[in-house]
């Protein structure tokens, strides 16, 4: 999920930058862009989006579930610690929830309202 995470950022930046310079894979990026504005583009954008929030929901779950754990176990100083597993579990839950933020919310954001406007 992160490698898909992390090629989506990629293209996202490729076609960002391919429309900040004025040459001629910039017409070609406004035609595709054009082009998935039509049809059946901002059905599959809301639907691919839906799904990244419903796995971000899941993600932040069970980062809440493992945080939940770690404070039931209390050790001998009375303080509250993850275990190695749970450290690595939860910061590869919040480097996943992270990524799908950014993309549903932040710069992604405005590339799916963009093609959801109409």
């Amino acid at each position: 999920m992160i490698q898909l995470l992390f090629t989506v950022l990629a293209a996202e930046a490729a076609v960002a930058a391919t429309l900040l310079f004025k040459t001629p894979l910039r017409k070609l990026a406004v035609l595709a862009l054009d082009r998935l504005k039509r049809g059946r583009g901002p059905v599959m954008v809301r639907t691919v989006a839906a799904t990244v929030l419903v796995v971000l929901a899941s993600s932040l779950h069970s980062m809440a579930q493992i945080r939940g754990r770690a404070e039931g176990e209390l050790d001998g100083a009375g303080v509250v610690g993850l275990t190695p597993t749970d450290q690595v579990l939860l910061a590869r839950h919040l480097l996943e929830a992270s990524l799908m933020a950014l993309r549903i919310f932040g710069i992604g954001g405005a590339l799916f309202s963009t093609l959801s406007c109409k």
